[in-house]
């Protein structure tokens, strides 16, 4: 075998390894434009709102709603304030 036939053989094997490599690229064999178009904001629950900011808004709500019942609670028992009576009887 003659140095240019080995040599030939040699390239013709590296680029037919190159263009499978090329035809193969970056694909991992899913269609990220069909994903992406299916939902474009996958960390996004509401409108504008993340899963975070929307627990964050839920636990806010939660001890705020907690904090008016006490308080409502407190006003049903009338205990938001001092008695108006006197602590002895009076004449007027």
């Amino acid at each position: 075998m003659s140095k240019f036939t080995r040599r030939g053989s040699i390239a013709l094997l590296a680029l037919s390894g190159a263009a499978v490599i090329a035809s193969t690229g970056c694909s991992s064999g899913r269609n990220r434009l069909a994903e992406f178009r299916s939902n474009p904001t996958p960390e996004l629950v509401t409108m504008y709102q993340r899963p975070d900011d929307v627990r964050n808004m839920t636990a806010l709500i939660k001890d705020e709603s907690k904090r008016m019942l006490y308080r409502d609670w407190i006003y049903l028992w009338q205990m938001d304030r001092p008695t108006r009576l006197r602590p002895v009887p009076s004449a007027w």
